[in-house]
């Protein structure tokens, strides 16, 4: 095998370079990892059941306790946007829990840095599955921010475009915003790609950053299955037209392992029929 086709088919373990991460025991930050995604998967039913809960205050009368959940929940989603560099490296702690591990080679990089801060260049990022809860975005969130960087050229991490909704749940807003995110409207997006909004490249000589986005939005999390491989990808049109105006190259990017984090009772079996020899399902 030749060194190109052989560095194609390697995969290098991604390892945490925080200091602060490595300073902590190898169980402590398995244990943090935990409960950092609980914490983050337990929002998108924790926020509802707070509305219920503030509801169910009010019908009995205590509605000063309704009225403070409610502003409370109000306050929190339009808090302005701020962007946390720092709380991208705090996401290397999931490195061992998930194993995670990537293809990209230093020259590669180097490459891919140097196309982005002397040339101009900039890229869409379309990473599949979504899967039922998108874990892989905080994985992204630690590998863009450590990896996609050179020592001369600075960071090019680029921002990310989420689901509207998204922008108006209390906590995932903030954390969103941490990570620089962004309501993904057209305009949004465009705007972004050419001339950047707030900071840009540590040390750009062109305006504009790259967009990491999770294309297969919520269509995705209906087809996310254990160890099946589906990415929806047909109607999705609006990247292609915005690579076309803006000239960024369109990356697609698959996380082997995106769907296998949780059940779900649409398109899977009871965990009692899950059986852990079979094999994965053929790609549809």
């Amino acid at each position: 095998m030749s060194a190109s086709k052989a560095d194609d088919a390697a995969l290098y373990p991604c390892r945490i370079d925080d200091p602060f991460l490595l300073s902590l025991h190898p169980t402590v930050r398995r244990a943090l990892a935990w409960v950092f995604v609980t914490l983050l998967a337990s929002m998108y039913y924790l926020l509802p059941a707070t509305v219920l809960v503030s509801l169910a205050l009010a019908t009995c009368g205590h509605v000063i306790s309704a009225a403070a959940i409610g502003l409370v929940l109000l306050g929190g989603s339009l808090l302005p946007l701020h962007e946390r560099p720092y709380t991208r490296r705090l996401c290397q702690v999931y490195y061992e829990l998930f194993r995670l591990r990537h293809n990209l080679t230093q020259e590669r990089i180097r490459r891919l840095v140097e196309d982005c801060v002397e040339r101009g260049e900039r890229y869409i990022l379309g990473m599949h599955p979504h899967g039922v809860v998108p874990l892989q975005v905080l994985l992204w969130v630690a590998f863009a921010d450590q990896y996609l960087r050179t020592a001369e050229h600075g960071t090019v991490y680029g921002f990310g475009g989420m689901a509207s909704v998204i922008c108006y749940l209390p906590g995932l807003r903030t954390l969103m915003g941490w990570w620089t995110g962004m309501p993904a409207t057209y305009s949004n997006l465009k705007r972004n790609l050419t001339s950047g909004s707030g900071a840009t490249f540590t040390r750009a000589k062109h305006p504009g950053r790259n967009l990491y986005m999770l294309p297969g939005g919520v269509a995705e999390i209906f087809t996310a299955q254990p160890a099946r491989h589906v990415a929806v990808w047909k109607p999705r049109r609006g990247l292609c037209r915005l690579a076309l105006e803006t000239g960024a190259r369109l990356t697609p990017m698959y996380v082997f392992g995106g769907n296998d984090f949780y059940f779900q009772s649409l398109t899977s079996r009871p965990l009692a029929g899950q059986s852990g020899s079979e094999g994965p399902s053929s790609p549809d």
